[in-house]
């Protein structure tokens, strides 16, 4: 059987790319402020890393419930990178929370350089029993939240005439996939919404991209990820046999927020081994 090669070389397919990956060490950006939205875990933590790395100061978000988890990262970067970092409470679907979190930002003297819109949610529900909740919790958060929240975080860029802004959407933004009506939907969404805000706010000189991953194997998905029905079904649309991991992503969103990307704005760069080309 063709596929016969999935279910037995897993190492293969799940390898890990930290001896290829490029690994940022540099301290240009001491002195800026990022921040990063969904920061505690899994690819909003790799982002704020990189970040760190290259000595910029973070705010970073996290829902209510996780800010113990995002409190004690934050206390990592600062001990081990010399970077001051802010932390916020916020869920994306509280327009006033968002208002209130950048005024709270600003009020302690905090201007953006960069934003990394990388806080999202997903579920898997057939379309035809997907609730109006349902719904609603996933495009509220993806698109309509991550807007205002770009809006909000780009007055003070629109005020300096500079500013770099990345979002995080998908392949499924790209291409469709089952059971995921309202993920594709948004994610779309969030594509399209950088190519606008790019050709609005370009006389600002803020750009605007967006990054759009494979699957990505966190701590949180790499269970199902390694599940071989999972590998099967999946595996087979990446030419590059393998899934992303978070640095990959945080690499992709590097490049395009910081100044190697300076005559890049309104793009979306796809980070899925090749899935989409098929």
């Amino acid at each position: 059987m063709a596929l016969d090669w999935i279910a037995k070389e897993p190492d293969y397919m799940l390898r890990s790319h930290t001896e290829d990956a490029q690994v940022h060490t540099g301290r240009e950006l001491t002195g800026q402020w990022t921040l990063v939205t969904g920061a505690s875990r899994g690819i909003g933590a790799e982002i704020a890393l990189q970040f760190a790395r290259a000595g910029s100061d973070l705010v970073l978000t996290e829902l209510p419930q996780l800010m113990d988890q995002l409190l004690e990262f934050a206390r990592t970067l600062e001990e081990e990178h010399g970077v001051e970092v802010k932390c916020e409470s916020l869920d994306l679907r509280d327009i006033a929370g968002i208002e209130a979190c950048i005024s709270a930002m600003e009020q302690q003297g905090v201007e953006l350089s960069y934003l990394i819109n990388n806080a999202g949610v997903n579920l898997l529900s057939p379309a035809l029993h997907l609730s109006q909740e349902d719904w609603d919790f996933v495009v509220d958060t993806n698109l309509k939240g991550t807007f205002f929240l770009t809006r909000e975080a780009a007055k003070s860029m629109v005020r300096k005439k500079r500013g770099s802004i990345v979002m995080i959407a998908s392949q499924h933004g790209v291409v469709g996939n089952e059971n995921r009506a309202p993920y594709c939907a948004s994610k779309a969404g969030v594509i399209h919404l950088t190519k606008a805000l790019a050709i609005e706010w370009a006389k600002y000189g803020i750009r605007v991209n967006a990054v759009s991953p494979t699957f990505v194997i966190t701590d949180a998905n790499e269970q199902l990820i390694q599940d071989p029905h999972f590998q099967r079904s999946n595996m087979p649309k990446v030419p590059l046999r393998k899934f992303a991991r978070p640095e990959d992503v945080a690499q992709a969103a590097f490049f395009l927020a910081t100044d190697g990307a300076g005559m890049i704005t309104g793009h979306n760069l796809v980070v899925d081994g090749g899935w989409t080309i098929i």
